[in-house]
């Protein structure tokens, strides 16, 4: 009997999440998926990652639309739109193709990017938890649209993603991913500013103290998650942004997470810990320094002022 042929998955691009997904579906049965991606123009360590995982660079775009049966959009928020549109009008000829959006992306963002596709052939997701394979903690992909279940069917066979469908709208998966990180990330950004200010003023000490009797589970989520938080800042100011967008649009105020956006900013663009690589930390992995280092990289003013 032929093997069957084996599903082809393009991910688009396979950074920290990406090539992770890749990697758990290629080792779920041998040959039924092949991972392919186009890496021109992107970084080193997305190339390096993609690699490890056993992606396959096919080079370019026109040859993802020859070979993929499925494309997985996983980018930072800004570049969701730009990606989707070199896709859309070769999905528009090639109907077959199914283009899953799973981006941090406030839901009328990807409203606005599904009207590329007029066919249908998109679907709305979101991947909330770590990376598949590196923490206790299995992610799970939520979906929505008219091809969610076909989409969840391709992860039936790993036991390190959970999948589930909650609706045919686009738009419900990426609403649940801000209302969702507005609190997982959302806190954080709250907990580094009051560490970085009782810092500043010396009280770091009575603080931490204080939070440790009184609020122990805040005390230990920030203590894991403000020293872990640095290489990422960048993509979760983004986050923060479409988190912004997706409360204004209902007409809550946007002012808390554009504020957190700022936050993520400043450690993205004014500490030394915004330039660290996940797999080559050298500073910030305790919250004391993490704290130092940032207190630091404070504009010098005075309480006075």
């Amino acid at each position: 009997m032929a093997e069957k042929t084996p599903i082809t998955i393009a991910i688009m691009t396979p950074g920290d999440m990406g090539h992770s997904i890749g990697q758990v579906l290629l080792s779920s049965i041998k040959n039924k998926f092949r991972i392919i991606t186009n890496l021109t123009d992107r970084s080193e360590r997305t190339q390096k990652l993609s690699n490890l995982a056993g992606i396959i660079d096919v080079k370019t775009d026109e040859e993802i639309i020859q070979q993929a049966d499925f494309i997985f959009s996983i980018l930072v928020p800004s570049q969701a739109n730009s990606v989707a549109q070199r896709f859309a009008p070769f999905l528009n000829k090639n109907k077959h193709i199914i283009y899953v959006d799973m981006n941090a992306i406030a839901p009328q963002t990807v409203r606005s990017i599904s009207t590329l596709f007029p066919y249908g052939n998109f679907v709305d997701g979101c991947i909330i938890g770590p990376p598949p394979g590196s923490h206790e903690h299995i992610p799970i992909v939520y979906l929505s649209g008219e091809y969610a279940q076909k989409i969840a069917d391709l992860f039936q066979f790993t036991d390190l993603i959970n999948v589930s469908v909650i609706g045919n709208e686009i738009g419900q998966a990426s609403a649940l991913k801000m209302c969702y990180a507005s609190l997982s990330k959302g806190i954080t950004a709250i907990a580094t500013q009051a560490c970085i200010t009782a810092k500043f003023f010396g009280l770091e000490e009575v603080f931490f103290n204080e939070l440790k009797q009184s609020m122990p589970n805040i005390f230990e989520k920030l203590n894991k998650s403000i020293p872990h938080m640095p290489p990422k800042a960048a993509r979760w100011a983004g986050e923060m942004e479409q988190i912004a967008k997706t409360f204004e649009n209902i007409g809550l105020s946007e002012k808390m997470f554009q504020g957190a956006a700022e936050t993520y900013q400043f450690i993205a663009e004014k500490t030394p810990l915004g330039n660290e690589i996940i797999e080559e930390r050298k500073r910030g992995q305790t919250l004391n320094d993490a704290l130092e280092i940032m207190t630091q990289s404070l504009k010098k003013k005075t309480y006075d002022e």
